[in-house]
């Protein structure tokens, strides 16, 4: 019977009598499709079951039943597939989703150090459906990584523990119940398996500040950089210039010659990770650093890459080779530990060093009631200064 229905010239809609909100539609070009037609939530919707003949005129109807009892429960049955769909999303595709929900909100290292973590610890884990990650899988995973690294072990539960929580509030059924229910990690807290970390503490001690600065400033000339052409100026200012100025590793190699003001003798950083710009004055030694990098430079950045048109990478090499000739392990943050360390000794100010810092504590209203001035930090910047060349003249 619906063989003989004529082509319309446009489409057209017959209704089903047996079963009320089933339809077929006709194209110009022929084409026969059941569907159902009913309202949910006041607003009309179309399910579509298949196209004739594939789909019977009893399958339509069975199937539009169906779709029809689905309605009766208030559900958007095209809701159904989104929903079968979200309860098998994958654990990378989690990660993908939070990534981009937090858009500008993460920082571009912060980003790639959660695919760091994931990639180095989870990667197995990427095509398993979230719903599937047991408790003792996450105990597992958590015992094996601690072998090799507790830190790290607690940074990529942490990491997962995130990604559980955003699911939890993103993915939802049709009646807005989460589809995701439990955080797999909780289990590490009920057995009190997180691991013990212990804050990093290395400085460079008052008695090895000479060494280090020897050695920073011989390696220009030395041996090691012999085979040219290398990067040991730029790596040797940027070690005072962060020793200095405390500022973190990325904070000081992004610098640019517009966030100098030679006028006023202070510098902006614009990128921070508190995100709130960092204004602090540099002292006389420092401005003849910078002055001395700007004549010898077309860079846009202070402390240039290989390629000038970008900043300096990790210095690791030279960092070694300052280890070497010295005898004086460090790292980059070792160096604004040391800028803390010294400054507290000097009895600054608990507030100023948060400033000179930059640190932010949401939790100290005080703090919020102080106004925060650069010329203010002069005097400390001075005596941080004054302090680390009376070490290495000595």
């Amino acid at each position: 019977m619906l063989d003989e229905l004529p082509v319309p010239k446009d489409r057209k809609e017959y209704f089903d009598e047996g079963v009320r909100g089933l339809t077929l539609r006709i194209t110009s070009s022929g084409i026969k499709t059941f569907s159902v037609m009913k309202r949910v939530e006041g607003k009309m919707v179309r399910t579509t079951i298949g196209r004739y003949p594939i789909i019977t005129v009893k399958q339509a109807r069975a199937k539009a039943l169906k779709i029809l009892n689905i309605v009766a429960e208030g559900i958007n049955p095209n809701h159904i597939d989104d929903e079968v769909e979200l309860k098998h999303i994958t654990l990378g595709q989690v990660l993908e989703d939070y990534i981009q929900s937090r858009g500008t909100n993460l920082k571009d290292n912060t980003t790639k150090s959660y695919r760091g973590a994931f990639n180095g610890y989870l990667k197995d884990w990427i095509n398993k459906e979230i719903l599937s990650i047991t408790r003792d899988m996450v105990e597992k995973k958590h015992r094996k990584i601690t072998k090799k690294s507790p830190t790290r072990a607690n940074t990529v539960m942490r990491l997962l523990r995130a990604l559980f929580n955003y699911a939890m509030g993103e993915y939802e059924d049709s009646k807005g119940v989460p589809i995701v229910l439990h955080n797999p990690t909780k289990r590490l807290s009920h057995i009190k398996a997180w691991n013990r970390e212990q804050r990093r503490q290395t400085i460079i001690k008052p008695y090895d500040l000479k060494a280090w600065w020897e050695a920073v400033h011989i390696l220009p000339e030395h041996e090691l950089n012999a085979k040219r052409p290398n990067h040991s100026e730029t790596a040797r200012d940027f070690f005072v210039f962060v020793l200095m100025t405390g500022l973190r590793r990325r904070e000081a190699s992004t610098l640019r010659w517009s966030d100098i003001d030679f006028k006023d003798n202070t510098f902006t950083i614009e990128d921070t990770k508190n995100y709130e710009k960092h204004s602090l004055p540099l002292t006389d030694h420092l401005v003849d650093l910078l002055r001395q990098r700007q004549s010898n430079t077309d860079s846009p950045f202070v402390f240039e890459g290989v390629d000038p048109s970008k900043p300096m990478n990790d210095p690791k090499k030279q960092i070694a080779k300052v280890r070497e000739i010295s005898n004086v392990y460090f790292n980059i943050h070792d160096l604004r530990r040391t800028f803390i360390t010294i400054a507290e000794s000097l009895d600054t100010s608990p507030y100023a060093i948060k400033q000179l810092i930059n640190h932010k504590d949401q939790r100290d209203v005080t703090a919020g009631y102080i106004i925060k001035s650069v010329d203010r930090l002069r005097k400390p910047m001075e005596q941080i200064c004054r302090y680390i060349l009376d070490q290495v003249k000595n």
